[in-house]
């Protein structure tokens, strides 16, 4: 009766701790030790990696370019972040109504979501070639523009930091990303009490009202979980900046992600690269760290 019960009691422990393993082994394990790396001069073309302390992350603060990077990549976050989440948002509120087609519609809004990076950057590289892509053919014979744009390799930059092909992966991520924060959006609006819209409606207000007050604040804790959990997945975005555009032109489009990359693997500067991976953490860790502050203070209340 005693192995039974210790058994019942340590089974969720042995159930979880292959998991455990995995996940110490492929994150936890290799983090670390991207820390240790960090602090060493380590580069694939030298005998030695001599311990230098804090000097890769020195290097790196104090490097304008790696600068342009980090405001590259935030900005590249933040305007991806806001214009998926309202496009999300938009045809979540439409694809709950009930019509025909429904689920077509829902698969097809997906497509963007499940379609591999590689055909994305692929397609869309074409699409907005400077000779021969069908946007610049069609923005052409309808006389918007006298002469081709250079979607992807225009260097003309704008408020000091803006260009075009900034703008053009950002339009690409949207378009990449929104799905995912779609279906969350829908799981949430589906869970709105329709007592609640119809004690609104008696009141006299309209959708928009209807929506901001009631939607959106019943709806907010899956809207900030989807934030922060694409916002992190963008913030170490790799995919659309180095197969769209390589980082380019003139590094207008590198993203931390792809300076690592540049660095490990074109450079072969280990530690330094580790470097820029742990500062990459570190500012991820800023807005994760007040989502967790304000979760556990309103468990508190």
């Amino acid at each position: 009766m005693r192995v039974r019960n210790k058994l019942d009691r340590y089974t969720p422990v042995i159930m979880l701790l292959p998991a455990v393993i995995g996940i110490v082994m492929v994150s936890v394990f290799p983090s670390l030790d991207a820390v240790r790396m960090s602090l060493f001069d380590i580069q694939l073309l030298k005998a030695e990696s001599p311990f230098i302390g804090m000097r890769n992350y020195v290097t790196a603060l104090t490097d304008p370019e790696f600068l342009k990077v980090i405001l590259n990549t935030i900005f590249f976050c933040i305007v991806s972040l806001f214009l998926g989440s309202v496009l999300a948002m938009k045809i979540a509120t439409q694809l709950i109504k009930d019509y025909p087609g429904k689920a077509f519609f829902r698969s097809i809004f997906l497509s963007p979501w499940v379609t591999p990076p590689l055909v994305t950057a692929t397609v869309w590289r074409i699409l907005l070639s400077e000779n021969f892509g069908p946007v610049n053919t069609v923005l052409l014979k309808l006389g918007i523009i006298d002469q081709p744009i250079s979607f992807l390799g225009s260097s003309t930059q704008y408020l000091g930091f803006l260009s075009i092909p900034m703008l053009v992966i950002i339009v690409i991520n949207v378009w990449s990303i929104f799905p995912f924060m779609m279906v969350m959006f829908i799981a949430g609006l589906q869970t709105v009490p329709k007592e609640l819209y119809e004690a609104a409606q008696m009141d006299g207000a309209n959708k928009r009202q209807q929506f901001f007050r009631i939607t959106l604040p019943y709806i907010m804790p899956v809207i900030q979980t989807s934030i922060l959990l694409e916002g992190i997945w963008q913030f170490n975005n790799f995919n659309i900046s180095y197969l769209v555009a390589k980082g380019g032109p003139l590094n207008l489009t590198k993203l931390l992600a792809v300076e690592v990359y540049n660095q490990a693997f074109a450079n072969f500067k280990y530690g330094y690269a580790s470097g820029v991976s742990v500062i990459m953490v570190l500012i991820v860790l800023i807005p994760s760290i007040f989502y967790i502050r304000d979760s556990l203070r309103k468990e508190q209340e």
